[in-house]
This record gives structure tokens, sequence and C-alpha cells, in this order.
């Protein structure tokens, strides 16, 4: 049986707005939202990050050296394409995406403990725990790495100010 509604009916449902309530569905409430991202803030070539190079390729699974990606091993990940060296290495990223994504965007680690983007050099990189940081030159990690917590600390504050997001953790 269907049911005709009159333009009024319509309206006044409409306009009821704020004074209506819905019932909340329980059981979605364990469903996990995925996290804002704000590419527009990141560093990126044609939405490519990490300038080419596998992400997976600077951890121990994926070989422990820096490896240009191929541009037919891609994935499109929350706006941002990455490239991988080998199948293996999408499959890991895949498992994973979080633990090899690179820190504030890839700008910069020790710049952006100062509020400042600034491009990398894909060869200058630290892994601190689960996180990856990219330089700008060798300086640059040299003094990231020798305060580490706090660099860290300062950076995380102003990317969340810069792009909206909480830092790859």
């Amino acid at each position: 049986m269907r049911t005709r509604l009159s333009i009024t009916s319509v309206v006044a449902l409409l306009s009821a707005g704020p004074m209506m309530s819905f019932p909340v569905n329980e059981a979605k409430a364990d469903v996990a939202v995925p996290s804002r991202r704000n590419v527009a803030e990141y560093n990126l070539t044609a939405n490519v990050g990490l300038k080419g190079f596998d992400p997976v390729s600077y951890f121990a699974e994926g070989g422990g050296v820096p490896l240009m990606g191929d541009s037919k091993i891609r994935l499109d990940y929350e706006g941002v394409t990455y490239l991988f060296a080998n199948e293996n290495n999408l499959r890991t990223f895949e498992a994973t995406p979080a633990r090899y994504e690179p820190t504030y965007g890839g700008w910069c680690a020790y710049a952006m403990s100062f509020g400042s983007k600034v491009d990398i050099k894909p060869a200058f990189y630290s892994i601190h725990g689960n996180r990856i940081h990219f330089f700008v030159n060798r300086r640059a990690k040299q003094n990231f790495d020798a305060d580490v917590k706090g660099h860290e600390d300062r950076a995380d504050g102003f990317w969340n100010q810069i792009s909206g997001e909480e830092p790859r953790r």
C-alpha cells in the first residue's frame, strides 16, 4: 500500500527538523570511522606520495633499503597514490597502511617541528617506533634525531594545526 503525503505534510515534517529524533543504531557504534584526510596539505606530485618511492621498502619487511616504486604497481590510498617496487610490498602496505605512511604528509619532520612545510629527499629518513620521518637533508635528520620526542611533540601539534589531522602513530 502506497501512502501519499501532501505538500503541507512534507513541509511540516521538514520544518520539524531539530525537534524530531531518530533511534540510534547501537550496533553501528563499534564501526570504525575513517580518519579525516586533508591531502591538499600533503607533499605530493600529481597525487603521488614519497616522490614515487616504495614506502614499505624502508622497513625491514620490505628489504630495509629505499627503492623507487614501479608506476605499474600502485595503490590509491585515501587520496594519495603510492608506488611499490614489487607486489609483496603492495600487499604488505594494504594490510597495515598506517604503519608505512610517512608522518606529516611527507614533509620534512624537522621543519614541521617549527611549523613549516619543507620538501624532502627520500634518502634522508628515520624510523622511530612505528613512525617514519623524512627530511630535507642530513643536518635536519641529525637535529631531529638529537631530540626525537621533543621534535615529534612539536611537529605533531603543528601538523594538526596545518592539516586538521592527527599525526600518524
